[in-house]
């Protein structure tokens, strides 16, 4: 394992922080996270440390919060008398504070599983607020504008200088309507027998001496 300054093993001193932050021991973490801070000035061992710290002052708001909330309510049940349902708030604040030290040791176990692997702590939340990123662990990651939506391939210019050249479809096909009407044989025209005038495709007798059209 890494040693320190003080020929430490950082990774027992990270143990040594999340030990004390199990057993409920926040004076010695906070002297745990203040020698690693100011006697190590290893950065690994600064972001365990701090994670230590951070679990314990978070275990110890919350368990605040709890008893203002449930303590508050069963005193102020006791006073109108509904002793009743003071004791059941004691209860739920009682069990409530249960949850949170076995939430406590739940983390703590492992951190200290990781650290002794030689890896980061990685408890959530908390490792981003010990490397000082603030932002990420409060706001979550929301995707970009540029991540959420495709790019559409680039379009190639044309080069300088180079025209544009009509499609030579159209012109092929007015050649091959062109070659149809040539190949196709054209209609045979009527003449009279008598004078030899052309006839209509209807007409019974010439127009030009009446001879009765064959």
């Amino acid at each position: 394992m890494t040693k320190g300054k003080f020929g430490l093993s950082l990774a027992a001193v990270a143990v040594i922080a999340f030990g004390f932050a199990a057993l409920r021991q926040p004076q010695s973490v906070l002297l745990v996270a203040g020698f690693a801070l100011l006697a190590e000035k290893d950065e690994w061992l600064n972001r365990q440390a701090m994670q230590a710290l951070l679990l314990t002052i978070t275990y110890y708001l919350a368990e605040l919060a709890t008893g203002w909330v449930f303590g508050g309510l069963a005193r102020f049940f006791g006073w109108v008398k509904l002793y009743g349902a003071a004791g059941a708030m004691s209860t739920v604040n009682s069990f409530v504070d249960d949850v949170l030290y076995l939430a406590l040791i739940a983390f703590s176990v492992l951190a200290v599983v990781r650290v002794l692997r030689g890896k980061d702590a990685g408890l959530p939340w908390l490792s981003k607020l010990a490397g000082g990123d603030f932002a990420a662990a409060i706001k979550p990651k929301t995707r970009t504008a540029a991540e959420s939506t495709q790019t559409a391939p680039p379009v190639q210019a044309a080069p300088a200088g180079a025209q544009y050249a009509p499609s030579a479809q159209p012109q092929a096909s007015f050649q091959t309507l062109s070659a149809v009407t040539q190949d196709a044989p054209a209609p045979a025209v009527r003449l009279c027998p008598a004078c030899s005038a052309p006839l209509h495709e209807d007409s019974r007798f010439c127009t030009e001496c009446g001879a009765k059209a064959e």
